[in-house]
């Protein structure tokens, strides 16, 4: 008894008999005959189950999984027929295939894996068709096989802005806060972009959103309040912190434009020091940051106020952050600097906003790192002008 293994148990097609197998290997490529089981005396109609017609036929050939090196193709017979109760054309196929398909669907979903670890320019690399198919088959298949967001237990939304490619290209992401889940994606940073999407939320969907973390500086409150009007906007920590590291740096330019001719280097080269948490200090930064506080007034109470300012995410009781956002308002009035007297009234009117942080515990740390994913993808695929590629592959890496 032969021990060599058969091919044959890899080309079972229901319905279609295995006619021959022939390998050419001056070419590599093994050619598998199909032909239709002629013990099935009649095809049927998919819709109806009533016998088609037999119209014509046609030879086709396409690509099958390789093996290894080996380039695979089918070949057989395809049957069009015609139903005579509903009238509906159908083209007999072997199971996998659709009636124009060029490859296999099991070879398209390789091609989509492939996809997901390298960029599609390399995929002609291990099977014989052209990147921009790679690309084809990949975004088909995902949009077979990815599952529609769930929109019907959402309790808090994150939405930014992201920045793609160059002559800033904005892009508007909504993420689920609880599991991180990519619910949007849409071209634009405006309310419009918003509205696509809480615009097509139906009303018991929208009733279970409790809250939407969001830049207290964009423009997608306006869409929030119309179409949530019972949900809690809660301004994004990181992103008041990225303002007051603004309002730092606006200090010292100021002091560097005032300071003498020796002195400009020195500040100049603090900027990102002034920035840093302490925790992520080197000895040589801090001691370095130490000597620009000590020598300038504004600045050191500037960074002073900065880690104050994170303490008002500490509480977990509104009246007790309340208390404290209106000391610190105060002590920031209290220093004279114009800047923090800017930056202080703007707490005060984002007051409740900011409040709402007790309540939700939400932030824009899922989002930052969802920034990561995009500039991973759009790194790995030399750029995106297919937004809904792009969503369907930012969609791929949130499965496991």
């Amino acid at each position: 008894m032969s021990t060599t293994p058969s091919l044959r148990p890899m080309f079972a097609f229901p319905g279609w008999i295995i006619e021959d197998i022939a390998i050419d290997w001056g070419d590599l490529l093994a050619t598998v005959y199909l032909r239709r089981d002629g013990r099935i005396q009649q095809f049927k109609c998919s819709h109806c189950r009533t016998p088609l017609g037999k119209m014509r036929t046609q030879e086709r050939t396409v690509l099958d999984l390789p093996l290894g090196t080996l380039k695979v193709q089918l070949q057989f017979t395809a049957f069009q027929g015609r139903c005579s109760r509903c009238g509906h054309f159908e083209t007999i196929m072997p199971p996998g295939l659709s009636p124009n398909a060029q490859a296999t669907d099991r070879l398209k979903q390789h091609v989509s894996h492939l996809c997901r670890y390298m960029p599609c320019n390399k995929v002609p690399e291990f099977i014989p068709i052209s990147h921009h198919t790679a690309r084809r088959w990949d975004k088909e298949t995902l949009l077979k096989t990815l599952p529609a967001p769930d929109l019907d237990n959402i309790r808090a939304l994150l939405v930014d802005e992201k920045s793609i490619g160059k002559g800033h290209h904005y892009l508007t992401v909504v993420l689920d806060a609880d599991t991180g889940e990519t619910l949007f994606l849409g071209e634009g940073k405006r309310k419009t972009t918003l509205d696509q999407f809480l615009g097509r939320l139906t009303a018991e969907q929208k009733a279970h959103i409790e809250c939407v973390g969001i830049d207290r500086g964009g423009s997608y409150q306006a869409s929030v309040k119309e179409h949530l009007p019972d949900a809690d906007i809660v301004y994004d920590k990181f992103h008041i912190i990225a303002n007051y590291n603004e309002v730092i740096d606006k200090i010292r330019r100021r002091e560097w434009r005032q300071a003498e001719e020796e002195d400009k280097p020195f500040i100049k080269g603090q900027r990102f020091n002034l920035f840093r948490n302490p925790e992520n200090m080197t000895p040589q930064r801090e001691s370095s940051l130490k000597e620009l506080l000590a020598m300038n007034e504004d600045l050191y109470q500037a960074y002073t106020l900065k880690d104050m300012l994170k303490q008002l995410w500490t509480y977990t009781y509104k009246g007790c952050a309340s208390k404290f956002l209106d000391r610190w308002i105060e002590l920031a009035k209290e220093t004279g600097i114009d800047e923090l007297k800017r930056f202080a009234k703007g707490l005060n009117k984002a007051r409740e906003g900011l409040l709402s942080y007790c309540q939700h515990r939400i932030t824009s740390a899922k989002i930052e790192a969802f920034n990561g994913v995009i500039k991973r993808i759009v790194y790995k695929a030399c750029g995106y002008n297919d937004l809904d590629y792009l969503y369907l592959k930012i969609r791929q890496e949130g499965q496991k």
